[in-house]
């Protein structure tokens, strides 16, 4: 975004208060508290829920756009690892991941299935546009679609991209327009 459209950009340390959703949302949180105002806020994936959660309850007009929001996690990945995989980690208390993208495995607690199930679906007040690809693998597109129908203030921009959205950056531009204008 930076060398492509000239934006002046933020990129947060997602993890640096810890791996659950919760400490995503802190993290959002603290740069709108010291570091905003911001024109936009924007997040993919983990990112993108953290930042529809942290936006909850700031009365200022925040303008959202997320890619391939992660809503729903809980639901998401119940099915993939399927009933006695969740049980498992829940009485282990930790389960080991390779994250998309990613070269080594990481630990993730318990409490992140705690808060993806109190977290999963944020309500919204501020404008937000979702970037969602046809073709993700990671994120269903129909959980945006569930969150855009519980909220006059999303809209749903569908592309024939996957997860990492590589094919459809050159709408970023006209994406944030949506919230900006």
């Amino acid at each position: 975004m930076q060398n492509e459209l000239g934006w002046e950009v933020i990129s947060l340390e997602m993890r640096r208060n810890g791996w659950e959703l919760s400490s995503q949302v802190k993290t959002v949180r603290e740069a709108i508290d010291n570091d905003g105002p911001f024109d936009v806020l924007m997040g993919s994936s983990f990112g993108g829920l953290a930042i529809a959660n942290a936006v909850r309850g700031y009365s200022e007009d925040l303008r959202v756009v997320l890619l391939a929001p992660a809503f729903g996690v809980y639901d998401t990945l119940s099915r993939q690892i399927g009933d006695s995989e969740l049980e498992e980690w829940k009485k282990a208390g930790v389960k080991t991941f390779i994250p998309p993208g990613w070269d080594e495995d990481v630990p993730i607690p318990w409490s992140f299935m705690e808060d993806a199930r109190r977290l999963g679906w944020p309500e919204l007040s501020h404008r937000t546009v979702i970037l969602h690809g046809l073709r993700d693998d990671v994120v269903p597109i129909e959980s945006s679609r569930v969150f855009m129908r519980s909220s006059p203030l999303v809209e749903i921009v569908e592309v024939d991209d996957g997860h990492r959205l590589g094919e459809s950056l050159e709408l970023l531009r006209d994406v944030v327009s949506m919230v900006v204008d």
